[in-house]
């Protein structure tokens, strides 16, 4: 990790973004679990993420995310697709879809949240309350 580091830190903004080029990461070894199913996220240390979005750390989507996706399918990390396009809902073409939809795979019974049937819109409202409700976060 802190061999890839330096070698990615040598690369301009431009250089990260470029639509283009290959994207380069490393797994950490490490795993976050993911609050609202209680699944393992490995970490990866990647060189198309900036320090200057957000706060530099991301929970890449690449179900729903062309960059994330194109990283994923690189480095064999599993695809989950979470929002089902509803004007196409074939599930033989697994193509990444950025927009809004009906939420599929999105239920735990180990934290109790279920959103699954719902709208994009609906699911984040509900998310955010079961967040606030079960101490993982704070509407802002």
């Amino acid at each position: 990790v802190e061999e890839y580091k330096d070698f990615a830190s040598r690369k301009s903004d431009l250089e990260r973004t470029e639509l283009q080029k290959d994207k380069t990461g490393v797994f950490t070894g490490c795993y976050a679990k993911n609050p609202a199913n209680g699944d393992a996220v490995p970490i990866w240390v990647a060189d198309y993420v900036l320090a200057s979005y957000g706060t530099g750390a991301i929970m890449a989507v690449p179900a729903h995310d062309t960059r994330d996706n194109e990283f994923a399918l690189k480095y064999n990390i599993p695809v989950k697709w979470v929002v089902k396009n509803e004007a196409n809902s074939s599930d033989d073409a697994k193509q990444v879809y950025p927009g809004l939809g009906i939420i599929e795979n999105s239920s735990s019974s180990e934290t109790g949240l279920d959103i699954n049937q719902l709208s994009s819109k609906e699911a984040g409202l509900e998310v955010i309350e079961w967040a606030e409700r079960t101490g993982n976060g704070k509407k802002k």
